[in-house]
């Protein structure tokens, strides 16, 4: 199960902040965060899941971001369209509400079950689908998306997190990217799968990612480890987003200072 935390809009100024941990098996191949161009030249920031040719998060120099998480199924089915590409095709659109819209107008029964999250700077959406597509705008403020319903406290480790992350929001703006780390890092849980960082044979947490959106790009960041965050130090990749116009900045190097 991977982990998708958001804080949409949480203080004047502040687009966004992501924290992901992508859960996959150990053996899929992947690349970090790079820089791709569309084929209208526009830039997107994304890693690569190199097996399907998709990616799991990512933002786009207009400023949106998308990200995908698997809902459960007992068979996934093979021959359908890897979710992976509806993120890409989320980032093909300069506004979220744009991409909800093509999202909630995807066909019945056409990929395996999936959350699709995504956000700008006014507005965030999740879509469900699970046969069919489901489309809800979230609220300003945390959030958490498993393979439930986004936010649905009735599953132990949604409800466990969210808690956590809603502390980190009312701490201080300065250390929100810290304390997202922090919960990323996190074993709690009575099973291994259900860990805020998973370690379960050959499957497990594969990456993390931290990411800051702001309006002004001087205060934009992007964090990446490549490995475990329990055990894999974020690397800051905040130059890339500097080469996204609208998005980022590399003074968010020095003002944050690392994140180990």
């Amino acid at each position: 199960m991977c982990t998708l935390i958001l804080l949409h809009r949480p203080a004047p100024g502040v687009r966004l902040l992501v924290a992901a941990n992508r859960d996959e098996y150990l053996d899929r191949p992947a690349a970090g965060p790079a820089i791709a161009r569309r084929r209208d030249g526009a830039g997107v920031l994304a890693p690569r899941d190199l097996r399907a040719g998709g990616t799991w998060l990512g933002v786009n120099e207009a400023g949106v971001f998308a990200a995908v998480t698997n809902r459960p199924v007992r068979q996934p089915d093979r021959a359908l369209r890897s979710r992976g590409l509806l993120v890409l095709d989320a980032l093909d659109s300069d506004l979220a509400e744009r991409a909800a819209e093509r999202l909630g107008a995807l066909p019945a029964d056409a990929y395996n079950p999936f959350n699709l999250v995504v956000a700008d700077g006014e507005r965030a959406f999740a879509v469900l689908y699970d046969g069919a597509p489901r489309v809800t705008e979230l609220a300003r403020g945390a959030h958490v998306v498993g393979n439930a319903d986004p936010d649905d406290r009735s599953v132990a480790k949604i409800d466990r997190l969210l808690t956590s992350v809603e502390k980190v929001a009312a701490g201080p703006r300065g250390s929100w990217l810290e304390g997202l780390a922090e919960v990323c890092r996190g074993h709690e849980g009575e099973a291994p799968l259900r860990a805020a960082c998973v370690h379960h044979g050959g499957y497990g947490t594969r990456s993390s990612t931290l990411m800051q959106l702001d309006d002004d790009p001087a205060g934009s960041a992007l964090y990446f480890a490549e490995g475990p965050p329990c055990r894999t130090s974020y690397r800051d990749l905040t130059p890339l987003l500097h080469e996204l116009p609208r998005t980022g900045g590399r003074a968010a190097a020095t003002s944050l200072g690392g994140i180990a």
